[in-house]
């Protein structure tokens, strides 16, 4: 039996603190399969910390939405692995209704989360001083890039826009030393969705300055990296747009997927709703799956007993975008479960049995578990079918992962 001890540093202005954070035995030899699907298991559910923000005495009454206190709700979040096998889960801490910073957690077996601490914080005068939100991170040499939405202001008139801070050892985190963004300051800033096909440059106060929820990957077949982001369209919808860089901080706005943005023209729920967000891709066999969210679906309300879903999808064989709306993509409808948002997708290989994990962020009530609105991760397993279709099941994780275990990342 192989006992583990995880050492983890993080600085909080005025002290440096050391936290030591035990992490689980592994009594299972390595090679041992520790994940499965399994319908009939019991759903995963992973828990934040809970907080007395309000000091009422009571942690579990700030629910989302009943109370604007969101503090350690899980919601846009981002997964990644080190080398020693131990996963690392990231997201926005939304106390008292704003995305005041970037909090760390731990797992090694997917059933638990232990506590690391902020991660990133707002920046005080720079682009990004009013909230920090919706991680999203990679991996290049032997650098993580951690993709986040950087807020300037608020209410309808806030300006966002995409950062990225780098780290060696994803403890401790730095703004890039660059500023790509005119008129801003502070570091950091490599893109805003100021382009021909987006609203940015609409009238101020319209929510048209939105730029968030950026997800990054490799694209072999170009040499090249590929942003996907939600921003306003011209149409007045939200739609996922594109972008290219080769050193992941010089970004170039390659073009929109019609097939995320409202359309009257469109099928199924292209012609509903209206808030593409929380871009992910996830690749199989030769196809590119875009999932995003809608929360403006009539259908996702917390008063409907049987919402469809808020995340639908588009496919293409490729990750090119255009200006004309990248005819490439095509629209195919919703995922299996209804009422969750905000979901990523990780390949788990060698000693969790190959299985696709989806987490997917509890958005309402009739998501399939008993404490209402509090948003909390739900793991399930993705199992793809014929015709650009996939199914999801409950997955099954009864012990610690073998320390060799490799996740899909980035390049």
């Amino acid at each position: 039996m192989e006992c583990r001890l995880f050492r983890v540093a993080f600085s909080r202005t005025p002290l440096i603190l050391c936290l030591l954070v035990a992490i689980a035995c592994d009594e299972t030899p390595a090679g041992t399969n520790q994940g499965t699907c399994d319908a009939d298991a019991v759903p995963i559910l992973l828990k934040s910390k809970a907080d007395d923000d309000d000091g009422d005495g009571i942690i579990l009454d700030e629910d989302f939405p009943t109370i604007n206190d969101e503090d350690d709700d899980i919601a846009d979040h981002a997964w990644v692995r080190d080398d020693t096998g131990v996963y690392h889960l990231f997201f926005q801490n939304e106390g008292q209704g704003g995305p005041s910073d970037i909090e760390h957690y731990l797992t090694t077996d997917f059933r638990s989360l232990h506590y690391v601490g902020v991660a990133l914080r707002a920046q005080p005068g720079g682009w990004d001083a009013d909230g920090v939100w919706a991680p999203h991170i990679v991996r290049s040499g032997g650098t993580y890039f951690m993709f986040y939405t950087g807020l300037e202001g608020t209410g309808a008139g806030g300006k966002q826009r995409i950062g990225v801070a780098t780290s060696t050892d994803l403890m401790t985190w730095s703004r890039a030393p660059v500023n790509r963004c005119p008129g801003t300051s502070g570091a950091g800033c490599v893109y805003e969705c100021r382009e021909s096909w987006t609203a940015w440059d609409g009238p101020a106060g319209a929510d048209n300055q939105q730029c968030r929820d950026s997800f990054v990957l490799w694209d072999s077949e170009h040499g090249r990296w590929v942003m996907f982001v939600t921003a306003r369209s011209t149409n007045q919808f939200g739609v996922v747009v594109v972008a290219y860089a080769t050193d992941l901080t010089r970004w170039v706005g390659a073009g929109y997927i019609d097939a995320t943005r409202r359309l009257a023209s469109g099928v199924a729920g292209q012609t509903t709703g209206g808030q593409a967000e929380n871009p992910f891709v996830m690749s199989n066999d030769g196809i590119n799956y875009l999932l995003f969210t809608d929360w403006q679906d009539l259908e996702d309300s917390v008063s409907v007993v049987a919402p469809r879903t808020m995340v639908q999808y588009a496919t293409s064989s490729g990750l090119t975008a255009d200006s004309l709306g990248s005819a490439d993509w095509f629209y195919r409808g919703y995922t299996p479960d209804p009422g969750v948002n905000a979901i990523e997708v990780q390949r788990l290989d060698t000693g969790w049995d190959g299985i696709w994990l989806m987490s997917q962020s509890i958005s309402n009530k009739y998501s399939g578990y008993s404490k209402a609105y509090r948003r909390q991760l739900r793991l399930k397993c993705v199992t793809f079918g014929d015709g650009l279709t996939f199914d999801t099941s409950n997955a099954r994780f009864p012990g610690r992962a073998p320390i060799n275990a490799r996740a899909r990342g980035g390049r």
